[in-house]
């Protein structure tokens, strides 16, 4: 077999087109960016109340119960009165970071307000590098794959 045409060779060239910014920017594809939503908005808002650090972020009162009944006295805030705030948020892929935001104006007056609110908790951080991992391992072994 004359040199550089073994499977091998093969291998290395295509190794050699794996770039890691774009490895990194493959990883957020649509569904996980909606992956990383849907955490922040349903499994620490919604269903916990909870910022980024885990931290309770309010309780409803006994008037706002009694004005909306849907929301019980004592109970954590979920933050889907109107779904203006889940409906905002959005995830943008840099190189170096993955940025979520939304719309929390009308939020920032609150003393409860923070910007650990629209952030993932270690957990889910933990739950995306998983995932994000498993993308990179997906898309090395389709780049190197000889079919």
């Amino acid at each position: 077999m004359p040199i550089g045409q073994s499977k091998l060779h093969e291998k290395l060239r295509r190794f050699r087109l794996v770039q890691e910014n774009i490895a990194w920017i493959n990883s957020f594809d649509t569904l996980t960016k909606k992956q990383i939503l849907d955490w922040i908005r349903y499994d620490q808002l919604f269903e916990k109340g909870i910022d980024s650090q885990g931290k309770i972020i309010g309780y409803y009162s006994m008037n706002t119960s009694r004005i909306n009944p849907k929301k019980k006295f004592n109970t954590h805030y979920t933050f889907l009165d109107t779904g203006d705030l889940f409906k905002s948020m959005f995830v943008n892929v840099f190189l170096n970071e993955i940025r979520i935001d939304g719309n929390d104006e009308k939020l920032k007056d609150k003393e409860w307000y923070s910007k650990n609110i629209i952030a993932l908790t270690d957990e889910n951080i933990t739950k995306l590098q998983a995932k994000v991992k498993q993308s990179y391992i997906d898309q090395l072994k389709q780049i190197l794959s000889i079919n």
